[in-house]
């Protein structure tokens, strides 16, 4: 198994954690990115860089499409010792996904996902899952705070139906690039891969980490 998958990689979960409900007010806090914008990640690796992760947003009138670009890659030298890659569009209206199509390289492996809305449900074919899902499940990626409120997510690489847990762990300052800092709420979410994620008072995803194999793994928005 490679160093990182964001939603296939499965690791221990040393602890045992309290479950803590989302109150209404965090339910109300989903940001809605504007035409254009942007979040890059450089993405960290025992501290030090080994690739980058982007989402762009894009809107026409009442449909958001958001592209999600991920490469990540570990050399010893000439030699590379692990490569991951995901390409997906997800296409969203009135707050709904209609569409998602991706992608993924896993350290060797293909995985390939095609979503669409049929009715009241989803239609899923991946190469980890082939069916059905309700028809307002949240993928993966991570931009979309409605996971946190959620108690099954999409798995964005194979479709893989995904049973969650979140817990809020507190607000805190965080160090931006650029010498910016901002306010966060900071979450702990715990499936096939535990990861920890921050929002901010918008609800805008700003920061993500996690462990894998003893390695910290961290994102760091620019």
């Amino acid at each position: 198994m490679g160093v990182i998958s964001r939603t296939g990689l499965s690791f221990i979960v040393a602890t045992a954690m309290a479950i803590l409900p989302a109150s209404a007010s965090e339910e109300n806090l989903i940001w809605s990115p504007a035409d254009g914008e942007n979040l890059t990640f450089e993405v960290l690796r025992k501290g030090k860089p080994f690739g980058r992760h982007e989402v762009r947003f894009a809107r026409e009138d009442d449909v958001l499409t958001v592209e999600n670009e991920i490469e990540l890659e570990v050399k010893f030298g000439p030699f590379r010792a692990f490569y991951y890659s995901h390409d997906s569009v997800e296409t969203w209206k009135d707050g709904q996904l209609m569409s998602l199509d991706g992608e993924t390289r896993k350290d060797g492996d293909d995985l390939v996902l095609s979503v669409s809305a049929s009715g009241d449900q989803l239609e899923i074919e991946g190469t980890n899952f082939d069916g059905t899902a309700p028809v307002d499940i949240i993928p993966s990626s991570h931009w979309n705070m409605k996971q946190i409120f959620s108690e099954t997510i999409l798995s964005s690489e194979g479709g893989k139906l995904l049973d969650i847990k979140v817990e809020k762990l507190g607000t805190e300052t965080l160090n931006l690039s650029g010498g910016r800092s901002i306010k966060a709420d900071h979450y702990r979410l715990v499936s096939d891969l535990t990861v920890d994620l921050w929002y901010d008072q918008d609800g805008r995803w700003v920061k993500c980490a996690f462990e894998a194999r003893g390695q910290t793994i961290e994102y760091i928005l620019q």
